[in-house]
């Protein structure tokens, strides 16, 4: 069930002024007054007309989000103006997951049961509601109208900046609520509740919105940004060149959009990918690109794309890693089957013969190496204290060449282990990303 609460202007026999003036059951206290502190009191709207609106997102204590929408509503009880009127959906996670985590389409749907309608007489307590159904992954029609206006380079451009920054304030945009909406699309289910957002409310450092939109006065952006450290983009202008797009996860929604692919993005998306976090998008965004890209080239040139990249890289039959991982045969500990997660794994032996360092010890040296990046990432501690201690010595020893193959190999299979750890099927740990992360800071140190 889905609990309701309203915040406004009233007196009643606890307090005058702003307040939650009333709930369903199901709204906990402290979930109440995380509510008290979001809510927008006088002259919070930005647009104060009566076809003012904006509409809200930002989790609560209990696990649930809020998903709420402002209008103007009447006048304050104390004669002073108009009262500002927030009406919230206290929506748990499960019933936003139905919406593909997708605040929008929970309003679209409640505006839609007439759930959100004005209330001039509140009562006491609300009811609890139930929103059916669920919604696409992708708003395939909305990305197709931003493609449009403001374009390809400025969606781009705009995911970029709300993956970098913590506070991102829009200007300029004459719908802020579609530019919201079109960022939210841009990223993958998963990824979607760790970015509040408001589309109308003044900026104020009590509702601390990931995402936000800010008045057309100059001294004020310049407030947001000095004082609160605010990003304001203008999208009355080009888009600036410190948030292009240059790689990772915008750089896959440019390159997919200007395609004209917006399907691919949502049979991606359409995948559930437990545990992808915002910090997963670039490692993704290479294996998507790549399965982009493949999939562009006519039959023909992608049959022999296929064939060729087989030859390249034997395996054997049935391997989840085929035609993804190399090892450098320095590194032939990697350079394996589906079990490389299993103690049988560690039985594997490569081409070492190959080797071109010319040196028995240095291989020596990194065959030990391959040992503690394995349990390392396995999970032993002392595998990983050991790895602190040893790899500062043979940074200094490697030449610039093996240095950096030798990173390279290790984030590759550092990748497929955080990879792995998305996959639904449950053969994999997530824990070992975490510890394959733990490896990549310490062999990507230059301190």
């Amino acid at each position: 069930m889905i609990e309701q609460a309203i915040f406004t202007s009233a007196e009643t026999d606890r307090l005058a002024g702003y307040q939650v003036v009333a709930t369903s059951p199901g709204v906990s206290e402290a979930d109440q007054r995380e509510l008290a502190i979001w809510g927008p009191s006088h002259g919070s709207l930005i647009d104060s007309g009566p076809d003012g609106v904006s509409f809200n997102f930002h989790p609560l204590p209990s696990g649930a989000y809020c998903v709420s929408r402002t209008t103007m509503a009447g006048g304050e009880y104390s004669g002073r103006g108009r009262q500002v009127y927030t009406q919230c959906l206290v929506v748990p996670s499960d019933d936003l997951a139905r919406f593909a985590n997708n605040p929008f389409a929970v309003l679209r749907a409640a505006l839609a049961g007439g759930a959100l309608e004005v209330q001039h007489q509140i009562p006491r307590q609300l009811e609890p509601m139930q929103l059916f159904g669920h919604t696409p992954a992708v708003d395939s029609a909305l990305l197709a109208r931003l493609s449009s206006r403001p374009g390809v380079s400025w969606l781009a451009t705009l995911v970029q900046a709300a993956l970098s920054c913590p506070s991102l304030a829009l200007v300029g945009g004459a719908e802020p609520e579609h530019l919201i909406a079109g960022i939210l699309n841009c990223l993958p289910p998963e990824c979607r509740t760790r970015f509040s957002f408001s589309t109308g409310l003044c900026y104020s450092p009590r509702r601390p919105f990931r995402v936000t939109t800010l008045v057309d006065d100059p001294a004020e952006w310049r407030q947001a940004r000095r004082r609160y450290g605010a990003v304001v983009l203008d999208l009355s202008h080009a888009p600036p060149v410190e948030f292009a797009p240059m790689d990772g996860w915008a750089r896959l929604i440019e390159h997919v959009l200007k395609s004209g692919q917006v399907s691919f993005l949502a049979a991606q998306f359409s995948k559930r990918r437990f545990e992808l976090t915002a910090d997963d998008l670039p490692a993704l965004a290479l294996q998507l690109m790549e399965e982009f890209d493949a999939n562009a080239l006519p039959p023909k040139r992608r049959d022999e794309a296929a064939a060729a990249r087989k030859m390249a890289e034997p395996a054997k039959p049935g391997d989840w890693l085929d035609g993804l991982q190399q090892a450098h045969a320095a590194h032939r500990r990697f350079r394996g089957g589906a079990t490389i997660s299993t103690p049988s794994s560690r039985n594997l032996v490569g081409p070492s013969h190959q080797l071109s360092t010319g040196c028995p010890e240095l291989l020596e040296r990194l065959e030990q190496l391959d040992d503690l990046v394995f349990e390392a990432i396995d999970g032993d501690a002392q595998a990983l204290a050991k790895l602190r201690e040893t790899w500062p010595k043979l940074h200094e020893e490697l030449a610039e060449p093996l240095l950096a193959e030798s990173r390279e190999q290790y984030l590759r299979h550092a990748l497929f282990i955080w990879q792995g750890s998305t996959e639904d099927t449950g053969a994999h740990d997530p824990a070992r990303a975490v510890h394959a992360l733990d490896v990549l800071s310490i062999l990507f140190d230059e301190a």
